[in-house]
């Protein structure tokens, strides 16, 4: 029987430095059968003459200079490039344990009638093993209310996908630059693609979290307004969901508003074209749509002078409007890992990163 071929596929943007030592992980792997697909979005000259030196037989290097600029058109064209029956899709700082596909494609092996298989990851700061914080519990509640309410039970390294999952969820969507992967994710779960989550999988990848600049974390009008594109294409895609995800998803447009407020200097416009979208998308009662704008209203003109007013109106809001526009969700925090996890990922580390040397 022949091994299938895994794709992964890595965007990437300026980052050649970071880009060697996520491809010198996967060149580690003890799996043999996998190609990559490296998509440059438009980098500077230097980096793109950079990563061509990372081509060999199984790794290719394309490039991509049309609009709209992102992950997500990326991922997109890395997987139409691919000739493998799965895909995984890795950031391009991020690392992979040598393990990394060997497990993932023995899981795929033993269940094979899923869409997608999820496994846990852990972050790192500057080498594999040197965090104990992994992406998030796997185990607290239902997945796509989760992702509704931001907090993500994984990453978007997180899954091996079969290709045909994606083709029938036709890949990222193009237009939501930030929360792309939730945006997949949600779509996925509403669309019931069948998936197994891999709880007692040793962690298996490393998700980069150092002080260096991510675009996602900027606040630009262009990633505002990227922001503002998530949310209306959540609401498309949960029109038909049942009531309760609908209302969860209209409270993350109140949640933005509130990010707004207290995350950016002049955040008047930006919060009313939110609620503009929010009042169009969900047709919100008269009496909902008074209590936000009444309290929106008062918290822009409280925010520097009253700062104890605005947390009494807020308390008082809280009970006046759905639970969901408070969603626990929304301080989404990543999780410590147990010791005993942790000792078992550094000792298969020392192990297999000592055999590749």
């Amino acid at each position: 029987m022949n091994t299938p071929l895994v794709t992964v596929v890595i965007p990437h943007f300026n980052r050649a430095d970071l880009l060697v030592e996520t491809i010198a992980s996967l060149r580690a792997q003890t799996f043999p059968n996998w190609e990559a697909v490296v998509v440059d979005d438009g980098s500077d000259s230097d980096q793109w003459e950079a990563i061509q030196q990372m081509r060999d037989d199984r790794i290719q290097v394309v490039a991509r200079d049309s609009q709209p600029k992102g992950p997500s058109a990326c991922r997109n064209m890395g997987v139409g490039m691919s000739r493998g029956t799965h895909v995984v899709f890795l950031d391009s700082d991020d690392l992979m344990a040598p393990w990394c596909l060997t497990n993932r494609m023995d899981s795929v092996a033993q269940n094979p009638e899923q869409g997608f298989w999820v496994f846990p990851v852990l972050l790192f700061q500057h080498q594999m093993g040197d965090s104990e914080v992994g992406w998030n519990d796997f185990q607290s509640g239902p997945d796509l209310m989760r992702f509704i309410q931001a907090d993500p039970p994984w990453h978007t390294s997180s899954p091996i996908w079969t290709r045909t999952a994606l083709d029938d969820l036709n890949g990222f969507n193009e237009a939501v630059m930030y929360g792309d992967d939730t945006d997949l994710h949600i779509r996925a779960l509403l669309r019931k693609i069948p998936y197994a989550k891999i709880d007692s999988a040793l962690p298996d990848l490393f998700v980069r979290r150092d002080a260096s600049p991510r675009i996602t974390n900027s606040l630009s009008e262009s990633m505002i307004e990227s922001r503002r594109v998530r949310l209306l294409e959540g609401s498309k895609a949960l029109s038909d969901a049942d009531r309760r995800s609908v209302e969860a998803w209209a409270g993350q447009y109140f949640v933005e508003c509130e990010f707004l407020l207290f995350n950016t200097s002049k955040p008047t416009a930006n919060m009313q074209a939110v609620v503009s979208d929010w009042t169009a998308s969900h047709h919100p009662s008269w009496g909902q749509r008074f209590v936000v704008q009444s309290y929106l209203t008062f918290a822009i003109a409280t925010r520097d002078r009253a700062y104890v007013l605005l947390r009494v109106a807020r308390r008082i809001v809280m009970n006046m409007l759905p639970m969901s526009y408070f969603p626990d969700g929304g301080s989404f925090q990543n999780t410590t890992l147990s010791k005993e996890i942790i000792e078992q990922v550094r000792s298969q580390l020392s192990k297999t990163v000592t055999v590749s040397r």
